[in-house]
């Protein structure tokens, strides 16, 4: 197998409004709610729902206004750049429960990898950077459709963190709508660990697996 990194620059950090988001009921409006990204690094929301939404993007304390998307149509979408580090809020105006955050930093590593087996490339962001005992880590996965280097739908895949020895640290495994999942882990002890990213089917059809291996280095 062979498997190499790739620069990340074409990945795009999107926030997908999810189908029936209006409806407060629903368990979710956004694929995620809490959303890591580099400093000067621009998010895009995209509307995947059938009806018309408006996003607003404030500061930390929800009250100073930074950017109105004005009406986002049905499969359009509104990008904002994040030139500085800090926590800012974003929510809709006309439905209030949908709400989230975006965390901007600079204590943040990205590695995108490929595999010649399929055409989904994945880019694995961490922050903290270097991982350290005692602290989360917040993991952000994204399936990139190669020949549209566009974020890929609907993946089936296995996300895990193995120790050197093999041995499973935390696993999960999932289904991918929107081509964008986190994940998040304590470390409890310093060393090397293997982040792994297994995919198993792409658009519902069951593929040949294909594997991932990423390393890091936790510290004390």
């Amino acid at each position: 197998m062979v498997v190499t990194s790739i620069p990340v620059s074409y990945a795009e950090d999107v926030v997908t409004i999810i189908p029936c988001s209006s409806n407060h009921n629903n368990p979710k409006f956004f694929d995620t709610p809490s959303y890591y990204v580099q400093k000067g690094q621009q998010i895009r929301w995209y509307n995947a729902d059938d009806i018309n939404h408006r996003i607003v993007v404030s500061a930390s304390d929800a009250k100073t206004l930074l950017a109105d998307s004005g009406i986002i149509k049905s499969n359009g979408s509104f990008p904002f750049k994040f030139n500085n580090i800090g926590i800012y809020h974003f929510s809709s105006p006309v439905y209030p429960w949908m709400q989230g955050n975006v965390s901007v930093t600079d204590d943040i590593s990205s590695v995108t990898m490929t595999n010649p087996k399929n055409n989904v490339d994945v880019q694995l962001t961490w922050t903290l950077a270097i991982p350290r005992v005692g602290e989360i880590t917040h993991f952000k996965i994204i399936f990139i459709n190669r020949n549209t280097d566009k974020n890929q739908q609907h993946i089936d895949y296995v996300f895990s963190i193995d120790s050197p020895e093999n041995k499973i640290l935390y696993q999960q495994a999932l289904h991918s709508s929107w081509g964008v999942e986190y994940a998040s882990y304590k470390f409890n002890a310093p060393g090397f660990i293997i982040p792994k990213l297994t995919i198993d089917a792409t658009l519902f059809q069951p593929v040949e697996p294909v594997e991932y291996n990423f390393k890091m280095s936790v510290k004390v």
